[in-house]
């Protein structure tokens, strides 16, 4: 007669896809030496932040809450959990300025911040679920992060076309005509 195996624990799967998806994949703070990924740790404001392929994604977890609202009478308690990745852009630095400034001023904070991703947890911070439902919110704020960046090359695309169509603009030509014509020609091309 085979053995029955247990079926892998929501964190275990959370764990596998994380692995898959984002590897390398680490907690930087609240930071400890050795710690297993599963091991979600926050600070005593609820915060924790990850680390992975550049992007930094910061988790925000709520008081325990009724957050089930499909069923006002239940008891249950459960926290909301909230990350966003952002990307540190260093190249900021060499861009000029267009017009007159009296001076230039670094930007303390020149990161890309993404939408951010929503989920909720089982209130018991020791709960597996709990490590779950943080591990896969940040694999969630990872993903729209990914999503953006390309929908923001494509933009960045489009602008340079844009640009590059107002220098070849003949004289005469309305701005918008011309536009409105290469965008078609554009979009007839794809």
């Amino acid at each position: 007669m085979p053995e029955q195996t247990d079926p892998p624990s929501p964190l275990d799967k959370t764990l596998a896809a994380l692995a898959a998806a984002c590897p390398g994949l680490r907690q930087t703070d609240p930071s400890k030496f050795g710690a297993s990924l599963a091991d979600v740790r926050l600070t005593p404001q609820r915060t924790a932040r990850f680390a992975w392929a550049g992007y930094e994604v910061r988790v925000t977890v709520g008081h325990e809450d009724h957050l089930d609202r499909d069923h006002p009478d239940s008891t249950v308690l459960y926290r909301e959990v909230r990350a966003h990745a952002t990307l540190l852009v260093p190249q900021t630095v060499a861009v000029d300025s267009i017009g007159h400034v009296e001076w230039e001023m670094t930007n303390p904070q020149s990161e890309m911040a993404f939408p951010p991703a929503f989920a909720v947890a089982a209130a018991d911070q020791h709960d597996p679920r709990f490590a779950s439902a943080v591990l896969a919110t940040v694999a969630k704020a990872l993903a729209h992060a990914r999503l953006a960046t390309e929908h923001a090359g494509a933009q960045a695309k489009q602008a340079a076309d844009e640009v590059r169509w107002e220098s070849e603009r003949p004289p005469g030509v309305s701005q918008r005509k011309w536009l409105r014509d290469k965008r078609a020609q554009r979009d007839a091309a794809t």
